[in-house]
């Protein structure tokens, strides 16, 4: 089968989770004896790359300060390519997020290629409603793209919920594919003492837990409340940092908090974080808390499931499907800093319970996440798809 994946995001550009999830997928269905071509945004990287038997084209963004004609020229300059490709010789189109929804819908009616489009967030999840024009054109996109293609993916019950009932798209019309990981790539070695240099060089010492948090810096994300929640911790066990890994823009008012809430000095920001880098820090944190007020499925918790870490998150989305509670993970109430704490308490005290709550995550991790499993689960939507093409 050769595939078209569309998408906005792609290793090594990477805004959130789409590019990991893109490139997760892409090279799996390889593995799997699929050709893919990868249709994506370029800047300045090369127009043409094989990365990992997976075809990557990029196109050149215009330069716009309004960020939907932004969106709409990329689009279009995707439809292009595709075609200058020769979007004959694909099996199925499979789109990502709202951007590439007219994409997809554009060539299946010009060209009658099977259209696939997985939803990976809601823009009335991620906003908390429609709140401006600009809101309003993104949730019209993202109604478009489930009206118009043939299956629809969405990474977690959730977010089919949010569909099904935002957009009246038909229950049987969503098939729910999880986010995976490739589970050997964080499930890496390393001696104790590699260990403790690693930590030392963050600024954590020996004696010290080291708590982790990876992901962006943005209100849907908690790290407000994961901040407050921390210095609850501190009470109890004031030999700890809290690292954070990423970046956005509410890093200059997570700092200030941290300062008023006196734990300035146990928080440290490192920015954006990828490669062997990032998989050090799963694998030599004690913990890893995922604090979302909104989140549609969370690869961050795979990754630390796979490296060996516990996950601390909050009950929410896509969170709630994959965590079972102190069995591969423990959950927690989103916004609330008392119970984030309880939750950092009950995995850093009890290590007998953290390492039943490890293994457990680890074999889940293997077993029910690996992007090869996602990938076969993904050729069968693709095969539903193209039979609806023919009736």
């Amino acid at each position: 089968m050769k595939v078209s994946i569309v998408t906005w995001e792609y290793h090594p550009v990477m805004v959130g989770g789409l590019a990991v999830h893109c490139k997760g997928l892409s090279e799996a269905l390889v593995r799997a004896g699929n050709e893919v071509d990868v249709i994506t945004v370029g800047y300045d990287l090369p127009e043409y790359e094989e990365i990992n038997g997976v075809n990557v084209y990029r196109v050149k963004p215009i330069s716009h300060n309004n960020f939907l004609t932004w969106a709409m020229f990329m689009a279009s300059s995707f439809e292009k390519k595709i075609g200058s490709l020769g979007v004959e010789n694909y099996d199925v189109i499979h789109c990502h997020d709202w951007m590439t929804s007219f994409v997809g819908s554009n060539i299946k009616h010009t060209t009658k290629k099977p259209y696939v489009q997985s939803i990976h967030s809601t823009e009335r999840g991620r906003c908390g409603g429609i709140n401006s024009e600009d809101s309003r054109a993104i949730n019209d996109a993202e109604w478009w793209g489930s009206y118009e293609a043939n299956q629809l993916i969405a990474v977690s019950h959730s977010i089919k919920d949010e569909m099904c009932f935002g957009f009246n798209t038909p229950w049987e019309k969503v098939n729910v594919i999880y986010n995976g990981v490739n589970p050997w790539e964080f499930d890496i070695n390393g001696d104790d003492n590699e260990k403790y240099n690693f930590r030392r060089n963050l600024g954590v010492n020996d004696n010290e837990n080291m708590i982790l948090y990876v992901g962006r810096l943005v209100y849907q994300k908690g790290v407000e409340h994961l901040i407050r929640g921390f210095q609850k911790f501190l009470i109890g066990h004031p030999n700890s940092k809290l690292i954070i890994a990423g970046e956005g823009h509410m890093q200059g008012h997570l700092e200030h908090l941290a300062w008023v809430l006196g734990c300035g000095d146990r928080v440290i920001f490192l920015g954006f974080k990828n490669g062997t880098f990032l998989k050090k820090l799963y694998k030599y944190a004690d913990a890893c808390v995922i604090p979302s007020v909104y989140e549609p499925f969370g690869i961050v918790a795979l990754e630390s499931m796979a490296a060996g870490t516990p996950v601390v998150a909050s009950d929410v989305g896509g969170l709630s499907e994959i965590i079972n509670h102190e069995y591969n993970g423990v959950k927690v109430y989103p916004r609330d800093a008392d119970s984030i704490a309880w939750g950092l308490d009950r995995v850093i005290s009890d290590w007998g319970f953290r390492e039943w709550v490890v293994k457990n995550a680890k074999h889940d991790a293997y077993t029910k996440y690996s992007w090869d499993a996602i990938a076969n689960q993904t050729i069968q939507v693709y095969k539903r798809a193209i039979e609806m093409m023919k009736q």
